[in-house]
């Protein structure tokens, strides 16, 4: 059994086509994943912007705007030609109202009216922008054309959309605050004397609350790249499927010395079975370790368990590659066919090729469970899920039950149709 194993090994790993589909196919398809998906995440991230300030007059009195503008920065714009107008005492950011990311989210250039800033953001489309002040101390925001252009092309603002939309937020803010105070002062300026009043009137409302509901924290493009893995483990059924094609008399004239060696068939299907579950093993485990150092996807941090979930679906795939080399009445040509074409079409539930599938994906799993619990490329795109979204290890545990139920179920139909089997001639 082991001369079998060994010498399947071989000519697994010397097979060109198997080699490139289950080592370099994975490779290559999330390396294109990381191309597409990179920037994903940044879109969410604050980013340092570049603006000018109208360092006049209005500006020089608006005491409030210059704190704020200053809470903003990360190095504070000083003797910008209001003295020490930059220096007031900045909003008290341990309190939590201005959050540490906010800290960066400006980088000041003063200048010393409004044409010159014009001038400057049409000359360096760096600067993003010009913050001024009015008569009344309210704080006017212009973006240039150029930061009008990128806020508009979703494939190369890089976060700048949502950090102009705080910067944005911050300053309406400000504004509806201050003409709210002015107002107050005109009609009853004594409300001002209750100190809860003047409290409440400081305070930052906060109506969201960002909470974790993983140990972990996780991002859009993985699925993408579990439903490449999930396809990878299925993928690796043509192992199982060359192996045993190899040991039926009728299907090519290695079958038929082999049906003759006086090695019992089952130690033989077992040595190649074994062989070409390493085989698969070592693909995914490959493509796994990619995935996650040179792609940066995260699974979860489950280590341990992770590899027991590759060995596990790597087990399932072969187990359903046996079944399938088992037909009878079919050539190895057709059966290495029908290994491919499931693969591919069962990705296709898995959400592989693209957002539409995974819509389907998810609309299979809301209103066909069954057929999403027969599916391998879903239930092993799930045990992913279940390691990276859950605390707990039961999902996991529901889902490796399922693969274990199809292996259990393939390996019993490929133990009927290879027992006894007989040959009219050959």
């Amino acid at each position: 059994m082991w001369s079998t194993f060994l010498n399947t090994m071989r000519v697994n790993l010397r097979e060109k086509s198997s080699v490139f589909w289950l080592f370099c196919f994975p490779i290559i398809l999330s390396t294109m994943f990381m191309g597409m998906f990179g920037n994903i995440g940044e879109v969410y991230e604050i980013h340092t912007m570049r603006f000018a300030v109208v360092a006049d007059a209005n500006f020089c009195r608006a005491t409030n705007a210059r704190q704020m503008l200053h809470a903003m920065q990360r190095n504070p714009l000083r003797n910008e030609g209001c003295g020490n107008a930059m220096e007031g005492a900045a909003p008290d950011t341990a309190s939590g109202q201005v959050g540490s990311e906010l800290r960066n989210l400006l980088e000041l250039q003063a200048v010393s009216n409004v044409k010159e800033a014009k001038g400057l953001i049409n000359a360096d489309h760096g600067v993003r922008g010009y913050i001024n002040a009015t008569e009344d101390g309210l704080l006017n925001l212009t973006i240039s054309r150029a930061s009008v252009a990128s806020v508009n092309d979703d494939t190369g603002n890089s976060g700048f959309s949502a950090s102009l939309n705080i910067l944005h937020g911050a300053v309406g803010m400000f504004n509806r605050r201050a003409i709210t105070v002015t107002e107050l002062l005109n009609t009853d300026s004594g409300v001002f004397r209750d100190a809860t009043f003047t409290k409440e009137m400081g305070d930052t409302p906060t109506f969201t609350k960002v909470v974790s509901l993983t140990h972990f924290k996780p991002t859009e493009s993985v699925r993408f790249y579990y439903a490449l893995l999930a396809m990878t483990a299925l993928m690796s059924m043509t192992f199982a499927t060359t192996t045993v094609c190899a040991t039926q008399a009728n299907l090519s004239a290695l079958g038929m010395r082999r049906s003759l060696a006086p090695l019992s068939k089952f130690n033989q299907l077992m040595g190649g079975f074994l062989a070409s579950w390493l085989c698969a093993s070592v693909s995914i485990v490959v493509a796994t370790l990619y995935v996650h150092f040179v792609c940066k996807v995260d699974f979860g941090g489950r280590w341990p368990v992770l590899v027991l979930a590759l060995l596990l679906a790597s087990l399932t795939a072969n187990a359903l590659g046996t079944l399938i080399g088992s037909l009878p009445k079919l050539t190895s040509g057709v059966k290495i066919g029908i290994t491919t074409a499931l693969s591919c079409v069962l990705s296709i539930f898995s959400g592989l090729y693209g957002t539409g599938a995974m819509n389907l994906s998810d609309w299979t799993q809301r209103n066909a469970p069954g057929f999403a619990i027969v599916n391998p490329t879903q239930q092993i795109t799930n045990l992913f899920y279940d390691l990276l979204y859950y605390d707990s290890y039961a999902p996991f545990l529901r889902t490796s039950g399922i693969l274990l139920a199809m292996t259990v179920l393939a390996l019993t139909l490929s133990t009927i149709f290879l027992r006894r089997q007989r040959y009219e001639h050959l």
